[in-house]
């Protein structure tokens, strides 16, 4: 839905959605400045969050999706809001246009890549495999 509105373009998750927009109780005025629909924690792409989601995708035994998805995290880490840098592991890029936002060389964002392609590559997921048999719940 949020692709066929033109409010998605990257093929990853946002970190929130459905956006909160004005009309909406959650809206705050500072929002028209600072988190407008698609952006920072309004919706914004988080490669740190996607590294998750990947993660979770191999969990769930997806292992083709995740693999896609590693693919399409992999290409946006490339981008950065600063020229002549091969890659930028920004903080966040906007949903609309996948424009590098926040600042660049985020280590979580970086170190959330490097967990999830080897999640991808080992089809399996450190430290959450050991809690999913290790911890019950009841």
């Amino acid at each position: 839905m949020l692709r066929q509105k033109g409010e998605l373009a990257v093929e990853l998750p946002p970190n929130l959605f459905p956006y909160i927009r004005p009309a909406d109780p959650d809206w705050k005025d500072r929002y028209d400045e600072y988190n407008k629909p698609g952006e920072y924690h309004n919706g914004g792409i988080w490669p740190f969050v996607c590294g998750f989601y990947i993660a979770a995708l191999v969990a769930a035994g997806k292992h083709r999706l995740a693999k896609t998805k590693l693919v399409n995290l992999s290409r946006l880490i490339q981008n950065s809001s600063r020229t002549g840098m091969e890659f930028g592991f920004n903080e966040w890029y906007r949903a609309q246009d996948g424009i590098p936002m926040g600042q660049e060389w985020q280590t979580w964002s970086a170190a959330l890549f490097l967990y999830a392609a080897h999640c991808v590559e080992e089809k399996s997921t450190p430290f959450f495999d050991w809690v999913r048999g290790e911890c019950t719940v009841g």
